[in-house]
């Protein structure tokens, strides 16, 4: 068992990749998300898959790409901005994507996709469609009371699984969640995990302010519970950052590292056991 250095007093996790498994779900999103308006907003020609799950981890090593909606909306961008109908020309393979991220410093992604690459879609239409490709059909009916307008497909919320199966009633510290998602994508995982009766005040959604790398969430939940020193659980670098710059507490990085890390467990589960939160 991994000894902790100090004393905490409090559990905050991210959502997707520490507390569900959403391999299935928004990596094929941005996929869709792509195919479908290189081919029905701009016209062009579907001769290639295009994004993969290496363009969907290397997009995680840089901290301006927490929201999955963004990795879609720049992708399409660079891709609509090479003046080509093939995707396959177009996209830019993973190697070509990691030296794109390599030469952008900050983490204002939405400034950066607007000053080099003359995209040919509005970033609001992409992250609709995203949304809509995520709910789907029924689903954005019931959370928005109206119809997608885009997509009418099947959502592909329903191919998430927990990965965790403990109530979060029964950790003897606070649990809280900061997460990328909307609260209405929250709201899913929260059911999915059976922890629907999580306070609203304990968790930090995309809606609530600031998104990751800010701290802002880790310190509005700390505050709310009067945490001094909290553990984060993340999986991403914008995780990490977000946590580094909070300037307290400790990070757990669950999953495979983009980097050499001293400290990381392979999932969520076997952080918790190791470290003496779940038997």
């Amino acid at each position: 068992m991994h000894k902790l250095e100090q004393k905490y007093d409090a559990l905050i996790f991210d959502m997707d990749g520490v507390l569900i498994d959403s391999t299935s779900s928004y990596p094929m999103v941005i996929r869709i998300a792509i195919q479908w308006s290189w081919r029905h907003l701009l016209g062009n020609i579907i001769d290639c898959t295009a994004f993969s799950y290496d363009h969907f981890y290397i997009s995680k090593t840089h901290p301006a790409f927490n929201d999955d909606y963004d990795i879609a909306w720049a992708l399409i961008s660079i891709a609509a901005s090479r003046g080509t109908k093939s995707l396959k020309e177009a996209f830019p393979t993973p190697d070509q994507w990691m030296t794109i991220l390599q030469n952008f410093r900050g983490d204002d992604s939405v400034s950066w996709v607007y000053a080099n690459f003359s995209g040919a879609i509005p970033r609001n239409i992409i992250r609709q469609l995203c949304e809509e490709i995520y709910f789907g059909k029924d689903e954005y009916f019931s959370v928005n009371g109206k119809a997608p307008v885009l997509y009418k497909g099947r959502g592909l919320w329903q191919q998430e699984k927990p990965i965790i199966d403990t109530h979060w009633k029964n950790f003897s510290l606070p649990v809280c969640i900061f997460t990328g998602r909307s609260w209405n994508e929250c709201l899913l995982g929260l059911k999915l995990l059976g922890w629907e009766d999580l306070p609203r005040d304990r968790i930090f959604t995309l809606d609530d302010g600031a998104p990751k790398p800010s701290p802002e969430g880790l310190k509005v939940l700390s505050t709310r519970i009067g945490a001094q020193n909290p553990i984060f659980f993340g999986d991403t670098h914008s995780d990490m950052e977000a946590a580094k710059r909070l300037g307290k507490g400790k990070f757990i990085y669950v999953g495979k590292p983009a980097e050499n890390l001293v400290t990381y467990f392979r999932d969520t589960k076997t952080a918790l056991r190791e470290l003496g939160f779940i038997v």
